[in-house]
């Protein structure tokens, strides 16, 4: 390992977390997961994540940086609706997994997990599980910043895993 002067890496560090994006309300800088269906949208609070950004490169080298951490004790919100949602995320090149688990019946049939189908550059399609009933449902999305996992619970019709 080669010494460096004093205050080089201060100056390093400081140049790379002024270079940092940041979320307006200073949480960190994952973006909203937004859920919902025409009239309706709520935010599903992100319950971790692992951010990774660019590499900053000087004549001196090299040095990257990312943040892992839970961000919210937050309830989920429950959205009600028979149809498929929507899933918004404002960054591009990202893929979605959608777990499903019944909030009431621990019956394998009303558990599932499914991929998002994209819609656009940062929508998504959230198709409903097989059978009515209430489910907490997990996202998880990866993408070229890093990892996040959301969280909210949908309620449609009444039936087998009600």
């Amino acid at each position: 390992m080669l010494p460096l002067r004093r205050g080089t890496l201060a100056l390093a560090l400081a140049g790379v977390l002024a270079a940092a994006p940041a979320q307006a309300d200073g949480v960190g800088p994952v973006p909203d997961v937004r859920v919902g269906f025409p009239g309706h949208t709520v935010e599903a609070p992100v319950l971790q994540y692992c951010w990774m950004w660019p590499n900053e490169v000087s004549g001196a080298g090299e040095i990257g940086s990312a943040e892992c951490a839970p961000r919210t004790e937050r309830r989920v919100p429950l959205v009600r609706h028979d149809g498929a949602l929507r899933l918004d995320f404002d960054r591009a090149g990202w893929r979605w997994r959608v777990r499903y688990v019944s909030t009431r019946s621990t019956a394998p049939a009303c558990r599932t997990t499914k991929r998002a189908v994209q819609l656009g550059e940062h929508a998504y399609r959230l198709r409903r599980p097989g059978h009515p009933g209430t489910y907490r449902v997990t996202l998880s999305g990866h993408g070229p910043e890093g990892n996040v996992v959301a969280a909210f619970v949908w309620r449609y019709g009444k039936g087998r895993c009600s």
